[in-house]
Parts: C-alpha cells; structure tokens; sequence
C-alpha cells in the first residue's frame, strides 16, 4: 500500500467522522467545532488531488470565516439554561 493511500484514507475516515459527529453532538458549539474538523478534511482531500488554490480557498472560507461566524452567532445567544428559569 502507498503512503499516499494510507494517508488519504486516514484522513477521508476523520471527515466521515467528523460529520457524523456533527449530526449526532448534542451542543451546537460542538457541532460547530465539529463542523470545522470537516471542513479542514474537506481541504487535505482537495491537497491529494493536487488543488492546492481550492484547498486554501476552503479554509479561509469555511473554516475562517463561516465557523466564526457560527460560533460568534451560538455565543451571541441568548438561551434558557436547564437548571433556571432565566436566560442568562
């Protein structure tokens, strides 16, 4: 087997993981930071088929931009806690 192999399926495994793990997280900052991991194996799968623009493109996009953006607007929220009645 080549190492290019292994590692493409190493990291194809991690993105398949990582997006089931955003399916099934039970906190949306973890599904986010989840969603992240996915979109970073996403961007090593476009570095195997030697589209290195596109690959730099999907992390300063997506992983940049998007996930902050997520993750600003999850924290910028304001949600009942489970253990009170206000929001907090």
């Amino acid at each position: 087997m080549d190492l290019d192999l292994l590692f493409f399926i190493i990291f194809a495994i991690m993105t398949v993981a990582a997006a089931v793990a955003v399916i099934f997280s039970k906190e949306v900052v973890r599904s986010v930071m989840y969603l992240a991991l996915t979109f970073v194996g996403v961007a090593i799968t476009f570095i195997f088929l030697s589209a290195e623009y596109v690959a730099m493109i999907q992390i300063l996009i997506y992983v940049g931009a998007v996930t902050v953006l997520i993750l600003f607007g999850v924290m910028l929220t304001k949600r009942k806690l489970s253990g009170g009645d206000k929001c907090e």
